[in-house]
């Protein structure tokens, strides 16, 4: 007979989560494992960190080293929260058991992949209109609209 009396407790998973601002974007770092033992940490985390208005997110999943189903639950709370403002988070550093997770379930196609986070932010930083054009001299001889 074993004795398990003195046996440690198998290592409860990780999730260390953290947020930067870049610009109009926020960049949430994700490290360690979003399964269903640390998964609701993520929403609660943005929901302390995000405003309603946040719409420039990026998910930097460098340091993420696995995604349950628990963990796509949560992500698909990030996504109605993000629809709400026709916009859709940007995720980069994805190791291949996260990307396969996020394959698998289809939700790689609703986040847009980058390959880093400067590409990330770009990807989810909204394009200002340009300025209307001045309708000068110059500009109208070129386009053929010389008058005289």
């Amino acid at each position: 007979m074993t004795d398990h009396a003195n046996d440690a407790p198998p290592p409860r998973s990780a999730l260390q989560l953290g947020v930067e601002r870049e610009g109009p974007a926020a960049v949430v770092t994700m490290a360690g494992q979003m399964d269903g033992a640390t998964a609701t940490q993520f929403t609660t985390f943005l929901d302390a960190h995000l405003t309603d208005e946040d719409r420039c997110v990026v998910l930097d999943a460098t340091a993420l080293t696995f995604l349950s189903s628990a963990g796509l639950r949560e992500l698909m709370l990030l996504l109605r929260r993000l629809a709400k403002h026709q916009a859709k988070p940007a995720i980069f550093g994805m190791s291949p058991p996260v990307a396969l997770a996020l394959g698998i379930s289809g939700f790689e196609t609703m986040v847009t992949r980058a390959p880093d986070r400067a590409s990330a932010v770009l990807a989810v930083t909204p394009v200002a209109p340009a300025a209307p054009e001045k309708a000068g001299l110059l500009s109208r001889l070129f386009k053929g609209g010389a008058s005289s």
